[in-house]
């Protein structure tokens, strides 16, 4: 990477009003980073300076971008090409608990159609959050997605013009998948392994090997049986079970999810351990 070259380029897009001559000199520095662009652009500055001035910033301005990422002529075109495999990739199924790739890139499902996790709504609110913004982000991508294919559609298009939406991009599909990880992975604090004398009762499940999945087993009973539209004992039990399994491991019901368990006969204090 030539750092003087990118000074001098930083230093014409400085330049508030350029002269005739400074505004060749631009041209020329334009005529360097893109040989083949731009000899049309170049060839009308000799004689049109200013008239050429608002092309020479625009096409100089996407060039010192390019410079700043780290990259060169020769190299954004396969940082193009990598981010658009990438991008392309999370597009091609909606967002998932899995990082799923279907064998189909062409289909992009309905946002949000399946992958939201079934405990989601007992899930703290900032774990939950990241699905909901990665609902917005994965809608951003598939519009800018659309809008580069719109532009390397163009007979004239070469791969510094699509650029600075590659970036945007690569940005959002780096946080995309980085917050689907913290996502699909977050479990809750782990709860020391106790035996049945320690938990001061005699019978029933009281040793939890596995205490994470047994959290989140419950977790999901409960989630499940709130959405059912009529409740039954075999139904009402199970939450119940649920409720103490948590209570029993010093997991913390949500205000809102305690009060609706409570409007349908479920206990959900300590004294529940003892039903």
């Amino acid at each position: 990477m030539d750092n003087n070259f990118t000074e001098k380029i930083e230093r014409f897009l400085a330049i508030d009003n350029p002269s005739d001559a400074q505004v060749r000199e631009g041209a020329l520095l334009l005529l360097q980073a893109a040989p083949l662009r731009s000899r049309g652009i170049y060839n009308t500055a000799m004689s049109r300076p200013q008239a050429m001035l608002p092309w020479i910033r625009t096409d100089l301005r996407k060039h010192l971008a390019i410079r700043r990422r780290g990259l060169t002529s020769a190299t954004v075109e396969a940082y193009n090409e990598e981010t658009v495999k990438r991008v392309s990739e999370t597009l091609s199924v909606a967002p998932t608990a899995k990082e799923v790739v279907t064998a189909s890139p062409t289909v992009i499902p309905v946002l949000g159609t399946r992958g939201k996790r079934a405990d989601h709504d007992e899930l703290p609110e900032e774990i939950q959050a990241l699905w909901d913004r990665n609902a917005e982000r994965w809608k951003k991508m598939r519009q800018y997605h659309a809008q580069l294919a719109a532009m390397v559609a163009k007979p004239d298009y070469v791969a510094c013009d699509g650029n600075e939406l590659c970036y945007q991009l690569r940005q959002m599909d780096d946080a995309l998948r980085a917050d689907y990880r913290k996502y699909d992975s977050w479990t809750p604090p782990t709860v020391a392994t106790g035996t049945a004398e320690q938990s001061g009762k005699a019978d029933g499940v009281d040793v939890f090997t596995d205490n994470v999945k047994t959290i989140q087993n419950a977790r999901t009973a409960i989630s499940r049986g709130l959405t059912r539209k009529e409740q039954t004992e075999e139904s009402l039990r199970k939450m119940q079970d649920a409720v103490n399994t948590l209570l029993a491991l010093g997991q913390v019901l949500k205000e809102e999810t305690a009060d609706r368990l409570k409007q349908i006969g479920i206990t959900v204090t300590a004294d529940a351990e003892g039903n």
